[in-house]
Formats: structure tokens, sequence, C-alpha cells
């Protein structure tokens, strides 16, 4: 299939976007979680934790249609990716993400509540388990806001009650004990509620980022990993991370290093 390949999903037509890295493309819905800061920030933390020179083998839960896979994909090169996303839309964009950069035998798309995963996933421990749960309780927001988003859109950023902590639990459940990595991004004010589940399902926080759109705004996002099995591992709070100059649009130096350099950090 070549790179300006039209595809249809339920009869409607979606033209590849260029990713931005390794020659990838991404196909996006309308209806569908697009991807965001988030997500490429989500996808170049969880590839932090990869470690060079052996496979890896990593699983996303909430996948939408696979951008940060997708992403992780291209910086790991030695990782391959078990995505799993309940609805059926963005999954079906995932599959086709998949076939049409031709990575069948690195990335598998799975279609599934987190809490019914198949065999395939519920039999394996994975190294690295990374996931952007929904970053609202329902509590934030109005109901006509998050009602007046599609489905897909809704599901993306608000959770059902405990929904949280499920993902956390299954997160937990599925990273290897013996020092697999939990990794994700979520909303900065609910980083002590998830310390507090890390600690209830055993995983020990090792490593927090905070990210901001300049040096004078506060975080708009958090980047959390914790090691499994692993109760006296250090904890250590990373260097905060700013988008953009004071007073421009203009990319800091660092952030500029993640959106477009070759992949070269590691926090193990």
């Amino acid at each position: 299939m070549s790179d300006s390949t039209e595809v249809f999903i339920n009869g409607e037509k979606i033209v590849p976007e260029d990713l931005g890295r390794d020659g990838l493309k991404l196909l996006q819905h309308k209806d569908c979680y697009k991807l965001d800061t988030a997500s490429v920030l989500l996808a170049w933390f969880a590839a932090c934790f990869v470690r060079n020179g052996k496979p890896c083998k990593m699983l996303e839960l909430g996948s939408g249609t696979g951008g940060v896979s997708l992403l992780v994909s291209a910086r790991a090169r030695n990782a391959s990716v078990d995505g799993v996303e309940l609805l059926e839309l963005p999954y079906k964009v995932f599959s086709e993400n998949i076939k049409i950069n031709h990575l069948e035998d690195r990335i598998t798309a799975y279609n599934c509540n987190i809490l019914d995963l198949p065999a395939t996933v519920k039999n394996q421990a994975y190294d690295v388990v990374f996931m952007n749960p929904p970053f609202y309780d329902g509590t934030k927001g109005s109901v006509t806001d998050a009602s007046a988003k599609s489905l897909h859109e809704s599901s993306a950023r608000f959770s059902a009650p405990g929904g949280l902590e499920d993902f956390i639990k299954i997160q937990s459940s599925r990273t290897r004990t013996s020092g697999g990595y939990a990794v994700m991004c979520i909303s900065p004010d609910r980083v002590p509620e998830c310390f507090a589940l890390y600690s209830k399902y055993k995983i020990t926080p090792v490593r927090l980022m905070t990210v901001h759109a300049n040096a004078s705004k506060p975080a708009f996002l958090a980047l959390i990993a914790g090691k499994k099995g692993a109760p006296n591992a250090e904890f250590k709070a990373l260097p905060p991370l700013f988008i953009n100059e004071e007073g421009s649009s203009a990319l800091t130096t660092r952030a500029q290093h993640i959106y477009e350099e070759e992949h070269d950090e590691c926090f193990i």
C-alpha cells in the first residue's frame, strides 16, 4: 500500500498524514481522539524505559487509533507493542494504521475492554505497560461539555467512577513483576491519586516529570513511571519540561530535541 493511498473506514475516506518520525503515516478519524501533545510525550517517555540491545515487549492500554504505539515503535526499534482499544471505530483505524506502515510483525491491535483482555494478552507479562487514561473522573467539567463531544472523544477524556483505578489495577497485573515499568501521563492534579493507587497495586513510583507550556505557566501534564517488584527503588523528580520559549511560540531546545531528533534518552 503506498503512502498516498486513501483508506475507507465505515465508508469515509481518510488520507494518511506524515507522522513526522521514521517515515510513518497516520490515519486519524474526525470522530476519534486526535494525536496531541500528551500522546507524543507519552510515546517519548515510554520509550525511555526500553533497554537498548534486547527485545522489549510493550502493552498500551486504551490505544485509540494507535498513534502512540506507532511512535513508540519508531523510537524503540527493539520493541514490539500490543495495543488494547475498547471502541470499535478507533480500533478499526488502529488496525489500518498498522497495515499502511507494514508493522504487522511488531504491533498488534486488540478490540476489547481492559477488564476482559484476551488470553494472548492476559497470559503475558510485559516489560513496559503504558497508557494515557481518561484525565477526568466526571466531576470536572460539565456534563454538557462531556456529552457534546463524540462518544470516542468523551470516552478518552472522561472515565466512569473508578476508571483510573481500573486502568492502574490492570496496568499492574500485566507489568512484569521483576522490574517491569508502568508508565502513564495524567493531569497533574491527579498525581497524588495515582501514587496512592500505585501503592495499593504494588507499583513503586520511580520517575515524575511535569510538563509546562513555558517557564511561567503551571504544569498541564504529568509523566509518571513506576517499577513493579522493586519496593526500594529510588524515586527521582526529573527536571520539568517546558514546551515553548517564554513569550514565544518557538519550541525550547529540549522540546525540539524530543519532537524532531533521534531518540537517545533512557530513564531506567
